[in-house]
């Protein structure tokens, strides 16, 4: 079987083998189908559909094809039980039982397994490796919380399994990283709409400690401007934080020379003209006048040490929180 490449944007080319042949498909049960509630099941928890997907506004043509044609493919579940909320979780076809539960006493014909989750994370693989509609952020995503499942003792074993190469794997769980920082994670709407080339670029900047700094001020910022005006689209967020990183960012600062649980209260930037602001953030108006004044001392320090005396500033020291101020 040829082997399906997700990361053919990142102008690399990989080696591909074959994948292994499981029969798996026949411990699904192919010849028992079964109609239930599909109300009454849920997503299982290594799916890969981004939640986003399920509005009616979303799937509005699946619900209009499943009025006009029926189901023409069967979802496969897995039975749960001691769960009061659900007798089923889906395996593959989440967004085919979220349309048939907008439609009026419309059950979801489905396939029941009791495969295990490593034989099901294979199923549904192969059920979506072609499936346009799911984004390769939302593959890569998935991936990695399989593989931190530990049914892989690698990710060689999951790329041969898969029928992908270990290098697209590696890209791909790296990419899957950003989201394990909720600083990063809160600046966008859904994971569909994130570029995975972009993504594993920002989680390569990310392992340098102090580029690491530099974009989580810009994130802080994002999120500042998404409280004001909603989310930005997930391109100009990635955009944004990969430019902060190289030192040339959308947002006015440069230097965080306080912070307070993290948030950055004051700032300070040095323009290309040459020009050098301080910025105080409405947050502030918490602390003390005292604490204020000393970290606007400490910027305009910073200023004079590495604008007009750079290489002499071995004894100074940026504030990073009230508790440096008043030891």
């Amino acid at each position: 079987m040829k082997k399906r490449g997700t990361f053919d944007d990142f102008n690399h080319s990989e080696n591909t083998v074959a994948n292994p042949t499981y029969h798996l498909k026949e411990r699904t049960h192919p010849t028992l189908l079964v109609d239930i509630d599909p109300k009454r099941c849920k997503p299982w928890r290594y799916h890969n559909r981004d939640s986003a997907w399920l509005t009616k506004e979303r799937c509005a043509d699946l619900i209009h094809s499943l009025q006009r044609d029926g189901q023409l493919e069967p979802i496969l579940i897995r039975a749960l039980s001691g769960d009061p909320d659900a007798d089923y979780e889906i395996i593959y076809g989440v967004r085919r039982a979220f349309a048939c539960s907008k439609i009026p006493n419309q059950h979801v014909v489905a396939r029941i397994t009791d495969l295990d989750d490593k034989s099901c994370m294979i199923l549904m693989h192969s059920e979506n490796a072609n499936s346009k509609d799911i984004s390769d952020f939302e593959r890569a995503f998935s991936f990695a919380q399989q593989m931190k499942s530990g049914y892989f003792k690698n990710q060689t074993e999951m790329a041969d399994t898969m029928g992908l190469s270990q290098g697209t794997i590696s890209k791909m769980i790296h990419a899957a990283e950003i989201f394990e920082l909720g600083w990063i994670a809160v600046l966008f709407q859904a994971k569909i709409d994130i570029p995975i080339k972009a993504a594993y670029t920002l989680s390569l900047l990310l392992k340098e400690a102090e580029i690491r700094e530099r974009i989580k001020t810009e994130a802080f910022y994002i999120q500042q401007s998404i409280k004001e005006t909603g989310f930005l689209p997930a391109p100009k967020v990635l955009h944004r934080l990969i430019a902060s990183a190289k030192g040339s960012t959308g947002s006015p600062f440069e230097s965080v020379i306080l912070k307070v649980d993290n948030l950055p209260i004051v700032c300070c930037r040095q323009q290309k003209s040459g020009k050098f602001m301080i910025v105080i953030e409405n947050e502030a108006k918490k602390l003390k006048a005292l604490d204020i004044e000393v970290a606007c001392i400490k910027a305009l320090r910073e200023h004079v040490l590495q604008t007009l005396f750079p290489g002499n500033n071995n004894d100074f020291k940026v504030t990073e929180s009230i508790a440096d101020e008043t030891t």
